[in-house]
């Protein structure tokens, strides 16, 4: 094929998706009243999947390589999480799942401060709303626990039959994307307007197996 028209078609692809993930986006908040509170984590989950795609900046072929690799990498997690979670009809396990987030980000942002000072001696004293996350982690403990970890992207990605694209492009994408021995080659150049295209079709693939993922979940929701 011509590159200039796979250009084309795949932007094509990734806005018409988009517009759909849109489409859903809209659709799901409407159903975030009392009545459909039965499907509440439902709505909630397909509201704010369809919103974190939503809000990604789409890159294109006049980007560096690595904003590229970088959104397909995320996709693809957007991708497996949500395949799996439909698959597997975990959608109310994604409250513990947020909470350890949650518990984890907090242990992260009481840290800051220790580490911000050791690192950087004149920050000490700075407000670092220390004493606020200190309360916030006291109060989910005491009304949630730490939460559940979520399986690994691995894991998911063994349990929904996505074995390959797991050990092809999340390994591939880890070893361009992150410092590690095989950087210091030196060798490894996807600068190409032809390479990065392809990975751009892989972008406007998951993007396109997220909106068919999150059409399930909507169609899950009773329409009363």
């Amino acid at each position: 094929m011509n590159l200039d028209i796979l250009t084309t078609d795949t932007n094509n692809k990734i806005q018409t998706n988009k517009e759909k993930i849109s489409n859903l986006y809209k659709a799901f908040d409407q159903y975030r009243i009392p009545k459909y509170r039965d499907w509440a984590h439902e709505i909630t989950f397909g509201f704010l999947v369809s919103e974190y795609v939503l809000n990604l900046k789409i890159a294109s072929k006049d980007d560096n390589v690595d904003e590229i690799l970088l959104l397909a990498r995320r996709l693809l997690e957007v991708f497996i999480i949500t395949k799996y979670i439909v698959t597997t009809n975990q959608f109310q396990n994604m409250l513990e799942y947020c909470v350890h987030d949650r518990y984890e980000y907090l242990e992260g942002c009481i840290a800051r401060a220790t580490a911000d000072v050791n690192l950087f001696p004149e920050l000490a004293g700075l407000d670092y709303f220390l004493p606020d996350h200190q309360k916030q982690k006291k109060k989910l403990l005491s009304q949630h626990g730490s939460g559940k970890r979520m399986p690994s992207i691995k894991n998911m990605a063994d349990r929904i039959g996505y074995s390959d694209e797991y050990n092809y492009f999340y390994k591939f994408t880890s070893k361009l994307l992150h410092f590690c021995p095989f950087t210091l080659n030196g060798d490894v150049n996807f600068d190409r307007e032809l390479d990065k295209v392809v990975f751009l079709c892989r972008v406007a693939k998951y993007i396109e197996q997220i909106r068919y993922e999150l059409e399930k979940v909507y169609q899950r929701i009773p329409k009363i």
